[in-house]
């Protein structure tokens, strides 16, 4: 009779050349595709399978990845062609807005930059808004900078200059330095076109503080302008 084997303990294979490849194969399997070789090595004879079905298992696993591969690059050259060929701006915002429904993600802020660009030039602010708005959400603080400014600037076209001049504020503690200066002008122009004379000053304020040359007496002007009178 054959003895019982505890519970959960696997058979080691009586041929060492097959163990010696299933340790070779091991090693040289994804890490996401672990699971799947424990799976096999676990429930199935390695002396039967002759490692066969790790190798089907790893070519899979290898072609997933070239498969994405090629994807990304047919989703790179399509992005390509649409930027040479749609000059027009609002055959560029629908063909843009069409790669996006399937873009992978590496291309998306590239996308939604130009799809940004494109509809801010076409006057189509709303849809230039909701592009700057995904944006905001990247990891880089630069772009996310970036899209704040066109956002704002995209609020104010679209006449929601209270709106701009919020979301303007609420940057200008977290962006970079590098862009001080630039959300200290959009909040001067925002806080003017939304009536709030008193933040409009004081951004002028500050802007004169900064600037050298000629751009200095224009500022020093506008804060005079628009200080509340006592």
């Amino acid at each position: 009779m054959d003895e019982k084997k505890p519970q959960g303990q696997t058979e080691t294979p009586h041929n060492p050349a097959v163990a010696e490849q299933l340790e070779q194969i091991k090693k040289a399997v994804p890490d996401t595709s672990q699971r799947l070789f424990e799976f096999l090595t676990s429930n199935i004879k390695p002396i039967a399978i002759g490692c066969v079905a790790v190798l089907i298992a790893v070519g899979i696993y290898e072609g997933v990845d070239t498969w994405r591969a090629r994807a990304a690059s047919k989703a790179a050259d399509t992005l390509g062609v649409i930027l040479i060929e749609k000059t027009e701006a609002k055959a560029r915002v629908q063909a843009l807005e069409d790669f996006l429904k399937d873009a992978p993600s590496g291309l998306k802020p590239t996308a939604q930059m130009e799809l940004a660009a494109a509809a801010m030039i076409d006057k189509q602010y709303d849809k230039a808004a909701s592009a700057w708005a995904e944006l905001e959400g990247s990891s880089s603080a630069d772009i996310k900078a970036m899209a704040g400014l066109g956002h704002a600037k995209s609020l104010l076209f679209s006449g929601k200059a209270q709106e701009a001049l919020t979301l303007l504020e609420g940057m200008k503690a977290k962006a970079p330095e590098a862009y001080a200066n630039a959300i200290t002008r959009q909040i001067a122009v925002a806080a003017e076109a939304a009536g709030n004379a008193q933040a409009a000053s004081a951004a002028y304020t500050e802007l004169a503080g900064k600037a050298e040359g000629a751009g200095k007496p224009y500022f020093e002007f506008k804060a005079n302008q628009l200080k509340p009178k006592s």
